[in-house]
């Protein structure tokens, strides 16, 4: 992408009557990847293949009714599996040129040129990521993140999930209401009655129930038109990490830049996580010097992948 204007980043970090900071035009609103971290579901691990979630996916079936002398059922019973996530990898690279590192250095040096570079490879990685927690996994040959489009899948009942293939078990089929079969069509006016019908769905688990729901614009501004006689904004730490949301029982319902259009996610956030590998979120690698070039190339990388221990408890809604 050309540079917006004739002056680059050497003169736009030097000094030349710039501002002493690098104010941020491209760190986009990443509500849902917030929610993830102020929540505690993004977690590090400490190595390993995979990601494994254990999950129980059948009930025991030697429960039954009986006489006083009658024996007990002590038929073996196979009930618990292993979900296994692949680990994916996101990175981006900054370059400080010889030249660069030069110029940038005593007093002309009003702002430090390679950490200005390295906000903004961070911020990038930031926004790609938010964008990548919604993938279905299959872009860029299948290296992408599988998010949501792949946890709470339009639909449920087809495609594999952490290995196991969801048409086989229906514990492992998260909820759906979709207007293009049940109707009528979406609006402000039928938002909420759809709103109601997946939350019942979803409590499919005792002591289980949606706490987050992600909308796109369209239902968003469904959902906040037919509040506007009564409207409730949550509690003020969400208003906190940038954006405002509104209630619908017990959860936050919030717009999110990178939902998929026309869709709205039922999250229950104590079985959806955000994992990944290394010492930090984005880990900052080991500077090289490419050999037939008079520059130095610094790595930031991603290693992990979205998880989730318990498909039922979730919902989508779409056209």
């Amino acid at each position: 992408m050309a540079n917006p204007n004739d002056v680059g980043q050497l003169l736009t970090t030097t000094l030349n009557n710039y501002k002493p900071e690098i104010i941020s035009n491209i760190l986009n609103n990443h509500p849902l990847l917030s929610r993830l971290q102020a929540k505690g579901n993004i977690i590090k691990e400490t190595g390993g293949v995979n990601f494994q979630e254990k999950i129980s996916y059948a009930s025991n079936g030697t429960i039954q009714s009986q006489g006083e002398y009658d024996a007990f059922n002590i038929t073996p019973q196979d009930v618990l599996a292993t979900a296994t996530f692949a680990q994916k990898i996101i990175s981006g690279t900054m370059t400080m040129t010889d030249l660069e590192m030069k110029q940038n250095s005593g007093k002309e040096a009003f702002i430090n040129l390679a950490e200005a570079k390295k906000k903004v490879l961070i911020e990038s990685l930031k926004n790609y990521l938010g964008s990548q927690i919604y993938a279905d996994g299959t872009g860029s040959g299948g290296k992408e993140i599988g998010g949501l489009q792949l946890l709470i899948a339009d639909a449920p009942t087809t495609g594999t999930v952490g290995a196991i293939n969801r048409a086989n078990y229906s514990v492992w089929q998260n909820k759906l209401y979709d207007f293009s079969v049940e109707g009528p069509t979406a609006s402000a006016l039928t938002i909420q009655a759809a709103f109601n019908k997946l939350w019942t769905r979803c409590q499919a688990q005792a002591g289980e129930l949606p706490d987050l729901i992600a909308a796109d614009s369209v239902y968003f501004e469904y959902f906040e038109t037919s509040l506007q006689t009564n409207q409730r904004i949550t509690d003020p730490s969400i208003g906190a990490l940038g954006f405002s949301s509104y209630k619908y029982k017990n959860a936050d319902v919030f717009y999110d830049p990178e939902c998929p259009a026309s869709h709205a996610y039922f999250i229950n956030t104590n079985h959806v996580f955000l994992k990944y590998l290394g010492k930090d979120l984005l880990e900052v690698g080991e500077t090289m010097r490419p050999v037939q070039q008079n520059c130095y190339v610094t790595p930031i990388v991603f290693t992990g992948n979205m998880t989730i221990d318990n498909a039922r408890v979730h919902g989508v809604m779409h056209a």
